[in-house]
C-alpha cells in the first residue's frame, strides 16, 4: 500500500512539473512574441499586440502539446514515440496556422503574422527542446526501474 501511494505522490509531483514547465513556457514565450511583433511591424501598437498574442498563442500551444506528449511518452514506457508525436504537433500547427490564418482575412491577413509566427517558433523550440530534456530520464534512473 505504502508503495502506491509514494507512486501516486511521485505521478502528481510529476503532473505538477508538466504544469511548471508548460507555465514557465508562457513566461517566456510573450515577451518574446510582443518583441518579434514589435519588430515585424515596425513599433508597438494594437496590432502588433494582436499579432503577438495570435502568434504567441500558436506557438505557445504547440510547444504545450508537444510537452506533453513527450510526458506521456516517458510516462508509458514509449519516449522515443511521445517525442515524434510532440514533434508532429510542434511543427505541425505553426505550419497549419502559417497556411490557414492569412486565408482568414482581416488584420490576419496584413501586420506580418506569418513572420511573427516563425520568430516566435525558433524561440519557443529553444524553450520547449530544453524542458523536454529535462525529462528525459538519467541512464543510472533507468536502469534502476
Amino acid at each position: 500500500m505504502e508503495l502506491q501511494a509514494s507512486s501516486s505522490g511521485k505521478a502528481c509531483s510529476s503532473v505538477m512539473s508538466l504544469v511548471t514547465s508548460c507555465a514557465l513556457m508562457a513566461v517566456l514565450i510573450a515577451p518574446a512574441a510582443v518583441l518579434v511583433a514589435a519588430i515585424c511591424n515596425r513599433g508597438f501598437s494594437a496590432q502588433s499586440l494582436f499579432i503577438a498574442a495570435i502568434g504567441g498563442g500558436v506557438c505557445w500551444l504547440a510547444a504545450a502539446i508537444a510537452l506533453s506528449a513527450t510526458f506521456f511518452g516517458n510516462r508509458f514506457g514509449a519516449p522515443v514515440q511521445g517525442v515524434l508525436v510532440g514533434m508532429l504537433f510542434r511543427m505541425g500547427l505553426p505550419l497549419a496556422a502559417l497556411i490557414g490564418l492569412p486565408q482568414v482575412g482581416g488584420p490576419l491577413a496584413t501586420g506580418g503574422l506569418g513572420m511573427t509566427i516563425v520568430g516566435v517558433y525558433l524561440v519557443a523550440l529553444v524553450i520547449e527542446t530544453s524542458l523536454a530534456l529535462r525529462m528525459v530520464p538519467s541512464p543510472d534512473a533507468a536502469k534502476a526501474t
